[in-house]
């Protein structure tokens, strides 16, 4: 809850609080990403000996393992731990597509501590290089509830698990008193939840009504990001800030294809 001494966030930023930054939606099916069978067990290693080529014309001198998690690399938010058909072939062949997403004008991040790979744009000063990655903003609704999940997962990484009601609750106590659209309000936290299931960041646990956070959340809310919001709510309440532009200083989600 916020202190009493100090304005909530719906007080500081009004409706701007659940408003969209404009941006096209993530154009990924976290289903078809991240709800697969488990593809064989943690640490496989891939023979990198002769293999049968995987369609007529393929020509790369790559075994097959490498190809797919190059283009999950691309197409994927990001690659964990438990995507087992991927994270032992990052870790065994991180130089390799390291050198292939390069060629793309792409970096590879690998966080070993909270173990996650993802790719991300290069800064390529060259007038010839081409965008691949498009980033993403969230708006300050989803941001406000990404802070949230931030802090759960810091806490408790090896179990970074939250139920829907938590997520609810916690953005329930922005809402003002005046504010008699409790259905309302219910609805556009909906919307901020599924704007983090859609940007990968969380992930449905199927049969239940909770959610695991992806510990990609700490490259997407770092530490300079989490400062930044920080600053524009205390500019905002200080009245330094137009609050109708809350949303445009959201957490960045990524670029199109992590979060």
């Amino acid at each position: 809850m916020p202190d009493s001494d100090k304005p909530t966030f719906a007080d500081v930023f009004g409706e701007a609080l659940f408003a969209e930054t404009g941006s096209s939606p993530v154009s990924l099916d976290p289903d078809d990403i991240f709800d697969q069978p488990d593809q064989g067990p943690v640490g496989t290693r891939v023979d990198s000996g002769g293999h049968e080529p995987r369609f007529d014309g393929d020509t790369s001198d790559l075994p097959p393992e490498v190809c797919w998690t190059l283009q999950e690399l691309v197409a994927a938010p990001h690659v964990s731990e438990k995507d087992r058909k991927y994270w032992p072939v990052v870790l065994q062949y991180e130089d390799i597509l390291r050198s292939r997403l390069s060629e793309l004008g792409l970096l590879l991040e690998i966080n070993h501590e909270y173990r996650y790979a993802f790719t991300r744009q290069a800064d390529d000063p060259s007038p010839h290089s081409r965008v691949i990655l498009r980033a993403k903003k969230l708006s300050l609704a989803a941001s406000a509830l990404a802070l949230y999940l931030y802090q759960r997962y810091l806490t408790t990484p090896d179990d970074p698990v939250v139920a829907t009601g938590e997520m609810v609750d916690h953005m329930m106590a922005y809402k003002r008193p005046e504010d008699t659209d409790e259905a309302g309000f219910r609805n556009k936290i909906t919307a901020a939840i599924a704007t983090l299931d859609k940007a990968a960041i969380i992930k449905p646990i199927k049969g239940t009504d909770r959610y695991l956070i992806y510990g990609v959340i700490t490259s997407i809310l770092t530490a300079d990001r989490v400062e930044a919001l920080e600053q524009r709510y205390r500019a905002i309440a200080r009245g330094e800030a137009p609050a109708d532009r809350a949303g445009d200083d959201g957490a960045q989600a990524g670029e199109d294809n992590h979060g």
